[in-house]
């Protein structure tokens, strides 16, 4: 849970100065908020991509939240629980966690059996867990069929060093100094 401290001048505006987290984010665990389960044929109407702090300062972990028409969240992350519906500390996870990429998926045709089968298959093979996180998310927005798997961490080609390049050529300029 959070807790938040604020401060308050007579006469003015409210101002947040701290926010404290009470616990550590937990990873998914299959026990969630409702008993109820996803079915195959669900759609998927919203996929957000997270990454979050592994307890390490420097190691970090992805996973992906889908967000389904009959009000079920299921976490699909490369942990001992790849897959978990509506867990329990879902919201405290997620507001400790970094929003990464976002997007509506009702367009994209995507059912809880498709992302299943895409996940089981992501599971075989050997990929690092952001790079399975990413392919789970690009499947339920429709970007593998259109566009193959994207990352939401690439950077754009302009700020490759150490080369700047031309974005209507795409050919490296000259690096200019300060």
């Amino acid at each position: 849970s959070l807790q938040v401290r604020t401060t308050q001048e007579h006469g003015g505006d409210e101002t947040i100065g701290m926010v404290f987290s009470t616990c550590v984010p937990s990873p998914a665990v299959p026990c969630g908020r409702r008993a109820q389960s996803s079915k195959d044929h669900e759609r998927i109407l919203k996929a957000t991509e997270y990454v979050e702090r592994t307890g390490s300062s420097v190691e970090f972990k992805s996973y992906v939240v889908l967000e389904t028409e009959e009000g079920n969240s299921i976490v699909i992350e490369k942990t001992v629980v790849p897959w978990a519906e509506n867990p329990a500390s879902l919201d405290d996870r997620n507001s400790q966690a970094k929003v990464i990429r976002s997007q509506d998926c009702r367009d994209s045709g995507a059912t809880v059996g498709i992302i299943r089968g895409v996940q089981a298959q992501e599971l075989i093979k050997c990929s690092s867990s952001t790079r399975y996180v990413q392919a789970v998310y690009c499947h339920a927005t429709g970007e593998a069929e259109s566009f193959g798997c994207r990352s939401g961490f690439r950077r754009s080609i302009a700020s490759c060093h150490p080369f700047r390049f031309s974005l209507a050529s795409r050919a490296p300029c000259a690096r200019s100094t300060p």
